[in-house]
C-alpha cells in the first residue's frame, strides 16, 4: 500500500525535465519561482531549477494574471527554459484589461479568468510577432473599454518618456500609432463604430502629421480631398522652378535697360 501511494505521489507531481504550467511552478516551494508585473506592458518570471535535468515553464497565450482589480493578459505563449542548478528570468509581454490599472510594481498571481473579446486580437498577435506591445494595448483598450484618443493619451502618461513628458502635445509617432490601431480595428471588428474614428483631436493631428498622413486620409474616406503640400514641395531645389525663392528673386532683379 505505501509503495503504490509513493507511485500515485510521484505520478501527481511533475518531474523535472518536464513542462511545467506557470500555475503549478509557482505553488513548487523548491522552485522559488516569483511572478510580478507593471500592471501594463509586461509580467517579470524568475525561478530556480535544483533538479538534475532543464526545467521548462509554460505560460500560455490568453493567460489571465491579477493583483487585486488590476488584470493583465498575456498577449503571446511563452517558454522559461532554466538550465539545471540554476536560475533563470524572463520578460513576459502583456497588456492591460483596464485604462484603470495602476502603474505600480507589484506580484501578480494567474488566474482562471479569460478574456473573450480579445480573441481575434490574439489570433493577430500570433500570426504577427512584429505588432509592437503598445499597438498591441490600444487594440485591446479599444476592443474592451471603446477608448478614445485623449483618456489614451492619459492611460500612457505614466509610462512615457521624460522627452515626450515635456512636450504639451501628443508625439507624431503616438499619432501614427493610433492611425495603425485604427487600420487593425477595421479589420478585427469591422462590424463596430470605434471612438478612435470619429474622434476630432486624432483625425486633425493624423492628417496635419506626415508620417501617417497617407494612411489616415485612406481610413478617413478623404481620397479625393486635396491636402496642403508637404514642406519638401515648397523648398527651393533647381534654378527656375518657380519656387517662393525663385518669384522674390525675379521680383527683386532690376528691369533691363530700354
Amino acid at each position: 500500500m505505501k509503495r503504490l501511494l509513493l507511485i500515485l505521489l510521484a505520478c501527481a507531481a511533475p518531474a523535472f525535465g518536464a513542462d511545467v504550467p506557470l500555475a503549478q511552478a509557482l505553488r513548487r516551494a523548491e522552485l522559488q519561482c516569483t511572478l510580478t508585473g507593471n500592471g501594463r506592458d509586461a509580467l517579470t518570471l524568475t525561478a530556480a531549477n535544483p533538479g538534475t535535468e532543464p526545467l521548462t515553464i509554460t505560460i500560455p497565450a490568453g493567460l489571465v494574471c491579477a493583483a487585486a482589480a488590476d488584470r493583465v493578459l498575456v498577449v503571446r505563449n511563452a517558454r522559461l527554459t532554466i538550465p539545471t542548478g540554476s536560475g533563470a528570468e524572463m520578460r513576459i509581454p502583456t497588456v492591460a484589461l483596464s485604462a484603470k490599472n495602476a502603474c505600480t510594481t507589484r506580484a501578480f498571481t494567474p488566474t482562471k479568468d479569460s478574456a473573450l473579446a480579445l480573441a481575434p486580437l490574439l489570433r493577430l498577435a500570433a500570426e504577427r510577432a512584429d505588432l509592437p506591445n503598445d499597438t498591441t494595448q490600444l487594440l485591446a483598450l479599444a476592443l474592451l473599454e471603446d477608448i478614445a484618443f485623449t483618456p489614451w493619451q492619459n492611460f500612457l502618461a505614466p509610462q512615457r518618456t521624460k522627452e515626450a513628458a515635456d512636450q504639451p502635445h501628443p508625439t507624431p509617432a503616438e499619432v501614427t500609432l493610433a492611425i495603425d490601431a485604427l487600420g487593425l480595428l477595421r479589420q478585427l471588428a469591422p462590424e463596430r463604430q470605434f471612438a478612435l474614428a470619429t474622434d476630432p483631436e486624432l483625425k486633425l493631428r493624423a492628417l496635419r502629421n506626415p508620417w501617417c498622413r497617407a494612411k489616415a486620409v485612406q481610413l478617413y474616406g478623404l481620397d479625393s480631398v486635396a491636402l496642403p503640400p508637404d514642406i519638401g514641395q515648397l523648398l527651393h531645389a533647381r534654378p527656375g522652378d518657380n519656387c517662393p525663392i525663385c518669384r522674390q528673386r525675379a521680383r527683386m532683379q532690376s528691369p533691363p535697360d530700354l
